[in-house]
């Protein structure tokens, strides 16, 4: 299969997991929750045009745009049980999915989980994008690291790496949320020492739900999955409704499932 997922889903009623990726990533970076969610889960990692086995395919500048092919291929598949995790711009991906699917009477995701990524009326650091420089949007990767130090070696590859995160993000510039909250439950993950965003401005996810909202606090930075990894993994399972893994010996200093509630004004 080729396209926006690498093989069809299991024909199973294991809970489906499409996951989003971040902007200058690809579906490689959930190439190892396989071994953390187990056979509960059919995990389904979601490539976007213009990088790994979709290189040669041009890349999306526009979230209507890329919603719209999603739908188009996604959409016999997107039946329950299933949900969404989306990281840094594949939150904001995984929450206009789910709104068009809303708006066209289509089944929605039981859950929609959104990583490291502000209230979409609070993303501030999107709407500097357009104008920052290849030197300013470098400098952005390697603080938040999404650029590796060694990628300033080989001007080809930066200039690469820089100009797909900033079609990426241009995507995310181009969203405007709807009107109407989505119905489904919403969780929000945030790093506790994200550079991009602030707890508050994660918690403001709040809005844009009318199902239950919990926001959960994670040790780390923007690509807290490396930073935190037992922690943000117990508390995935635990919002999944997954078997727990085995204890965590003691003294490890592993912190498993804190969840912060947080309340409607």
């Amino acid at each position: 299969m080729t396209g926006y997922l690498a093989r069809p889903p299991a024909s199973d009623r294991r809970l489906r997991l499409f996951c989003l990726h971040h902007a200058g990533g690809a579906a490689s970076a959930y190439a190892d929750w396989d071994g953390e969610l187990g056979d509960e889960v059919d995990l389904l990692p979601i490539q976007l045009p213009g990088r790994e086995g979709r290189i040669g395919e041009p890349r999306l500048r526009r979230m209507d745009t890329l919603v719209e092919q999603l739908i188009a291929e996604l959409g016999g598949y997107l039946r329950p049980p299933y949900a969404f995790y989306g990281h840094s711009m594949g939150a904001l991906v995984a929450y206009a999915l789910t709104e068009a699917l809303h708006a066209r009477g289509r089944a929605l995701p039981e859950q929609v989980l959104v990583g490291a990524y502000p209230a979409p009326d609070q993303h501030r650091f999107i709407r500097e994008v357009p104008g920052m420089s290849p030197e300013e949007l470098t400098q952005l990767l390697l603080r938040i690291g999404g650029m590796s130090e060694l990628v300033l070696r080989y001007p080809a590859w930066r200039d690469a790496a820089t100009g797909l995160a900033r079609d990426d993000l241009l995507v995310c510039h181009s969203y405007t949320p709807g009107p109407v909250p989505i119905p489904c439950d919403l969780h929000a993950f945030a790093g506790d020492r994200d550079p991009l965003m602030a707890l508050a401005e994660a918690a403001g996810w709040v809005r844009y739900t009318d199902g239950r909202f919990r926001l959960h606090r994670v040790p780390g930075g923007h690509f807290f999955v490396r930073d935190a990894r037992t922690e943000f993994f117990a508390t995935l399972r635990a919002v999944l409704g997954l078997r727990p893994r085995a204890a965590v010996p003691s003294g490890s200093g592993a912190r498993s499932g804190a969840v912060a509630p947080v309340h409607r004004a």
